[in-house]
């Protein structure tokens, strides 16, 4: 047999000696700040920050600048002023300097304001040649340890199914292979080192050739260490800085490297007195 309860009158039973009064709630308020609004006024006139002087009347940040607010007294920082910055192309771009080596780091953005708030987050970071030798020998949390069998292995798998990526062969880098072919050398394009993709090897004098077109590269009889280049979006002394670490570490594994630029290319000579280099040590 069903039975239903009616909740339409409930009542709550006190102590008969409560003195609480449910028709007389009353909320608590914190008292209100009486805060000496001239004070404060006269203090950021001074050139106290609304941080400085929340301290000193031990309140918020939020308080004073509403204070200051209501008489339009806020200093507008535009820190971006004092900035150099280059508008490039559609890119605006400041060069900062790396605080341990002194080397030029660029920093851009398509934006203006984005590019200013950047450089103030990395003004004090190191250049990425830093960064990398900040991790070797006993600085690199790897130090001393070394990969299992297993793990050796698992990287060894990821890294031939991940095989470093051939950018396109220009038409003077064709004519290169094709010049040392009729100079009697077995050249290999395309030639794997680490994460790199080297243009020639030549395994009988275990030599690397790389062939670096003058603008992309910023031959360095040509271009400025200033030179913002508009594609790479990096300046000329950033691109030779990159070249030489790809340059080194090429030569840690023991290969023998020549460079020949774009405008030695072009008479064959240069190439010619290469090899002959080689032939002579062999």
């Amino acid at each position: 047999m069903g039975f239903f309860i009616d909740y339409s009158f409930v009542f709550i039973f006190l102590p008969f000696d409560t003195t609480f009064n449910i028709y007389n709630i009353k909320c608590y308020m914190p008292p209100k700040l009486n805060l000496n609004e001239n004070l404060i006024i006269n203090e950021y006139n001074k050139g106290k920050s609304s941080v400085e002087i929340g301290v000193m009347l031990n309140v918020s940040k939020p308080t004073i600048l509403a204070i200051l607010n209501k008489h339009n007294l806020v200093r507008k920082r535009n820190r971006c002023k004092s900035l150099k910055i280059i508008k490039n192309n559609d890119k605006y771009v400041i060069i900062r300097k790396c605080p341990k080596c002194g080397l030029d780091v660029v920093v851009s953005s398509n934006n203006s304001s984005i590019t200013c708030r950047n450089y103030y987050k990395l003004k004090d970071s190191v250049c990425k040649k830093c960064s990398n030798d900040q991790q070797k020998g006993e600085l690199n949390p790897f130090f001393g340890k070394k990969h299992t069998d297993e793990t050796l292995k698992k990287i060894s798998e990821k890294i031939s199914k991940n095989f470093p990526k051939q950018g396109p062969v220009s038409n003077k880098e064709k004519k290169l292979l094709t010049e040392l072919k009729k100079l009697n050398q077995s050249p290999k394009g395309s030639f794997p080192v680490d994460k790199y993709v080297c243009d020639i090897y030549i395994e009988k004098y275990n030599l690397i050739i790389e062939f670096n077109g003058d603008y992309w590269h910023c031959n360095p009889l040509i271009y400025h260490g200033d030179y913002f280049h508009p594609h790479k979006k990096k300046t000329a002394k950033n691109i030779w800085d990159d070249d030489k670490i790809r340059v080194d570490k090429i030569k840690e594994y023991g290969y023998n490297l020549e460079i020949i630029w774009e405008s030695d290319f072009n008479d064959l000579t240069y190439l010619k007195k290469i090899i002959k280099k080689y032939e002579r040590k062999n």
